[in-house]
């Protein structure tokens, strides 16, 4: 790495004077919660955000100007060496529920740590980044503040990001990780960088197209008393333009015999003890000889106790946003800088972290002030996450086609 970073960062909590703080600024070798060794099979599809995680206890507004009941809490603030007037900076406000007047947020430490590498990485003796960090669990900045930077990431939880953005004076929000704030960009300037359950489905029916042969069979799973979910409503939509033929079922096994080609299955359903033990019936119908696919989201990695054998074993398809290939050079080179840096192995939340800043960090040092009109004309591919926006430059619609093989390792299909 380039050392771009000071040894010692500045570190000023602005707080009321009776606010007492705790800040450890690097993990040490604290294992995160969500680590895993690049030397085993990391399968990052999912970030989750607990609100208890994002909320303030009070969100009294003291004027139309300051945006939280305390002052401006810069937690840090990172320099960088040979800073000068005429260095070329592009200035990073980023806004996380660290926690640090208590015990921090390890997710959100790691996601800081994260961002930290990306700005490391990103500069040269030629343009550097100043990173602004705020502390959200203590109080959002001011308008005034933020008016001054380039990009802002964050914040995370969706009442704090409806707070801001309608005082945010044409800057845009990115969003990192809540799902649920993708509507709010149809009426603000804010930019959805995880993508969605929706367009999951939609890559799942695209990929099971270009799989489609001959004799093949698809068949939409769901359990027996359970009603049309939105996923199920999107991926039979989806099915339908792709002039695709489909059935719905509830019982794998009545497909064992009489398919001349292979049975693609579909796991639509929100039954996590359905969906476990639909793929574990595939796995071993596979295992008896059978020709047999299964398709799903990411989700059906949270179905209970589904072992990731079955996976393999069922030959799954999954669309996701999040994974890091532990195979790929880049992603062992960070993991690597990682532990060296900070004495733990890296979790997703690093991963997204270094992402973010890496792909808007570098957009915002090359075209600054338009960079925002030009991400639906420039994908990006990052460690763990994908970019590419629709047309609006507002929703990040790539996901990644993940594909469990025999030999129980993980492939990315491009």
């Amino acid at each position: 790495m380039k050392r771009y970073l000071i040894a010692v960062l500045i570190v000023a909590l602005a707080l009321p004077f009776s606010a007492s703080a705790q800040w450890y600024l690097f993990p040490g070798g604290r294992p995160a919660a969500d680590s895993v060794s690049v030397a085993q099979k990391p399968d990052s599809t999912a970030l989750t955000v607990k609100p208890e995680d994002t909320v303030r206890p009070d969100r009294t507004v003291p004027d139309s100007t300051a945006v939280a009941p305390v002052q401006d809490s810069i937690v840090t603030i990172t320099a960088f060496e040979g800073l000068n007037d005429a260095t070329p900076l592009t200035r990073v406000s980023l806004i996380l529920p660290l926690k640090s007047t208590g015990t921090p947020n390890s997710n959100f430490l790691d996601f800081y740590c994260g961002v930290l590498m990306a700005a490391d990485a990103l500069s040269t003796d030629e343009h550097k980044f100043r990173l602004d960090v705020y502390d959200s669990t203590v109080g959002l900045p001011s308008v005034d503040k933020l008016d001054s930077s380039e990009v802002i990431i964050g914040p995370v939880g969706l009442d704090d990001v409806e707070f801001l953005l309608p005082r945010m004076r044409g800057k845009y929000l990115i969003s990192p990780l809540d799902p649920k704030v993708a509507p709010l960009t149809q009426s603000y300037n804010i930019i959805q960088a995880p993508s969605g359950w929706e367009a999951q489905a939609d890559e799942l029916v695209r990929w099971l197209f270009e799989d489609m042969r001959g004799g093949d069979v698809v068949v939409l799973l769901q359990s027996p008393d359970e009603a049309a979910s939105e996923l199920t409503n999107r991926i039979a939509a989806r099915l339908g333009e792709c002039e695709i033929p489909y059935t719905i079922g509830s019982n794998p096994s009545a497909w064992e015999e009489g398919v001349q080609g292979s049975c693609r299955f579909i796991i639509a359903s929100e039954n996590d003890e359905f969906c476990g033990a639909a793929v574990r019936e595939i796995a071993l119908m596979n295992i008896r000889g059978g020709h047999n696919i299964v398709y799903s989201t990411s989700k059906i990695r949270g179905a209970g106790d589904l072992e990731v054998e079955s996976l393999h074993a069922a030959a799954a398809r999954i669309t996701a946003s999040y994974y890091a290939d532990p195979g790929d050079m880049a992603v062992r080179r960070f993991a690597e800088n990682y532990i060296e840096l900070f004495k733990a192995e890296p979790g997703q939340w690093a991963f997204q972290g270094y992402d973010l800043m890496h792909y808007f960090g570098s957009l915002a040092a090359q075209n600054p002030g338009l960079w925002h009109e030009e991400l639906a004309a420039t994908p990006g591919r990052g460690l763990q996450t994908d970019f590419s926006f629709d047309s609006t430059g507002k929703n990040n619609t790539a996901v990644r086609r993940l594909k469990y093989n025999a030999n129980n390792t993980i492939s990315i299909v491009r």
